[in-house]
């Protein structure tokens, strides 16, 4: 019967290696390699190369258990309204060059990396203890009110992204041909981070500031509005263009 080690000195380079672990906001992290820090020549044995891809599909259960545990009974943004049920999908994958200075477990690393990340949440605003009363809100400067004491709708985060990435990390051996990785980085996006937002029109009023009266909205004011909302949103986020990566894991090098 063969074992891993014996697969491993037969069948493949010394040197290549296969990793499994997990990508904050990637989930599940899979990852090959090569790295052979026994060759005579100062840049091979100090170089080496990887590809690797993280989806959430595998956790995505126990993601948004999560997220929603963390959201139990809302998070307040004011006025009256908070978040919650949130639900997180993403994925990227990347082809990296590892160098490590002093051929041992520490590396820096770089190369290009695409990806994309998309956060539902459901927003909602009640006036406790006051069932009958108007929830009354501001959006892009227009007063509006919902006839009763709640109202619900719904935001989306969408960042479709790739550029290069840049990071540090380590390899750590446990022993058995087994280790540890660490890897701790940065993509800089060709593109920001874009917000969504869906307010239903049922039962929705808007304040008249010319004839001081309220009046049921129209779906072009209430469209009108919400695009210079999140025109704003979008300004504020086209300043982040960095995509954090974080991963932890297993390896087995051949």
């Amino acid at each position: 019967m063969l074992t891993m080690p014996a697969i491993a000195e037969t069948g493949f380079p010394h040197g290549l290696s296969v990793g499994l672990g997990a990508s904050v906001l990637g989930g599940i992290n899979v990852s090959a390699g090569f790295y052979n820090s026994n060759y005579e020549s100062y840049w091979l044995r100090r170089l080496g190369a990887r590809i690797d891809f993280a989806t959430t599909d595998p956790l995505k259960s126990a993601i948004d258990s999560a997220i929603d545990s963390y959201m139990r009974d809302g998070r307040d943004v004011g006025d009256g309204v908070k978040i919650d049920e949130g639900t997180l999908d993403a994925w990227h994958t990347s082809v990296l060059v590892d160098y490590y200075p002093f051929a041992g477990a520490w590396r820096m690393s770089a190369g290009y990396a695409w990806g994309m990340a998309t956060l539902d949440a459901a927003i909602f605003g009640e006036i406790e203890r006051a069932p009958a009363q108007r929830f009354y809100f501001y959006l892009a400067g227009d007063h509006y009110y919902y006839n009763g004491n709640n109202f619900n709708g719904a935001a989306t985060i969408d960042w479709n992204y790739h550029g290069p990435y840049f990071g540090t990390g380590f390899d750590f051996d446990i022993g058995c041909r087994f280790g540890l990785f660490l890897d701790m980085g940065v993509i800089l996006t060709n593109r920001p981070a874009t917000f969504s937002l869906d307010i239903p029109q049922e039962q929705l009023y808007v304040y008249n500031t010319l004839t001081a009266t309220w009046s049921p909205v129209s779906i072009p004011q209430l469209d009108a509005d919400i695009a210079r909302a999140t025109r704003k949103a979008n300004d504020k986020l086209s300043d982040f263009r960095i995509y954090p990566m974080v991963k932890l894991g297993f390896l087995y090098r051949f």
